[in-house]
């Protein structure tokens, strides 16, 4: 049975949340932008770089850093505790280490984001780099392609968690939240496609023993853009990373953690019928 969070953790999640949304609002605007006027998208790292330049935008970049950093930490809590009930099953099992894996991936690029905004780094993500390190070990191409099917599956989950309105599970529901569903929706589905791309490109990576072919956000939308009416693809999964970024935000404000109460404890669906 899943028990409440220590109220620090629920403020390290709704602070990672918002970073997280911020991030990527910036990044699909700027998508948009490129889709729009024809140029490159940037990707996180790209949309972040751009903010740098603006005024305080160096303690923006640094906030944004502390923010991803709280949402990994969140992330590794959140699978450590199971928080969101996924049981002790081999499903919930998976869905666990996921989100541990998540959280170190994001506390990873929290900590690239912050060097960069104190001026300790370029904050490139380095997936090329760690590509190259893995396929260089033994069994490297089978570590490098278990990698990419990995992320191919958390692709999927996003896909799932938006067609099937599974997000509607963890939050406290609204009619503000049912205005946004179809932008959720398309969030959550576009997050998805983009994802599995990804560990598309590590699949190829293994296969091909070539970290080159490993690659990340802009690869994704390098790759969307180049085919045919690919400015107007673009365009349409750049709206997806915007809406993506506005669930953040919903998850920032309406988020739902399970309550103990003096006799155990109530799940997040028992939580939202009794606050119904």
């Amino acid at each position: 049975m899943a028990e409440r969070a220590p109220v620090w953790v629920e403020y390290l999640m709704r602070t990672g949340y918002a970073a997280r949304g911020f991030v990527y609002l910036l990044t699909g605007g700027l998508a948009l932008l490129a889709a729009w006027q024809g140029g490159a998208a940037e990707d996180k790292k790209g949309a972040l770089a751009s903010l740098f330049g603006q005024q305080f935008g160096q303690l923006l970049v640094l906030a944004i850093a502390v923010g991803l950093v709280c949402y990994g930490i969140w992330r590794l809590v959140c699978g450590y505790m199971g928080l969101e009930d996924n049981g002790t099953e081999a499903k919930g099992i998976v869905a666990r280490v996921g989100q541990g894996l998540s959280g170190l991936v994001n506390i990873g690029l929290g900590l690239s984001v912050g060097r960069f905004a104190l001026g300790l780094g370029s904050g490139g993500d380095g997936k090329e780099a760690l590509t190259s390190k893995l396929l260089a070990m033994p069994f490297g191409q089978i570590l490098v392609g278990i990698i990419g099917l990995g992320v191919i599956g958390a692709g999927l989950a996003y896909l799932y968690k938006g067609w099937a309105e599974k997000y509607r599970e963890n939050l406290r529901w609204s009619p503000v939240l049912e205005k946004l569903s179809g932008a959720i929706r398309l969030g959550l589905l576009s997050r998805g496609i983009v994802v599995a791309m990804i560990g598309g490109f590590f699949l190829f990576a293994a296969l091909q023993a070539d970290a080159q072919e490993a690659g990340g956000l802009s690869q994704a939308f390098d790759l969307v853009r180049s085919q045919a009416y690919g400015r107007y693809l673009l365009g349409i999964l750049a709206a997806g990373m915007f809406a993506f970024g506005i669930y953040c935000w919903m998850e920032t404000v309406y988020r739902v953690l399970p309550t103990r109460q003096s006799k155990g404890t109530v799940t997040i669906a028992q939580h939202l019928k009794m606050h119904a």
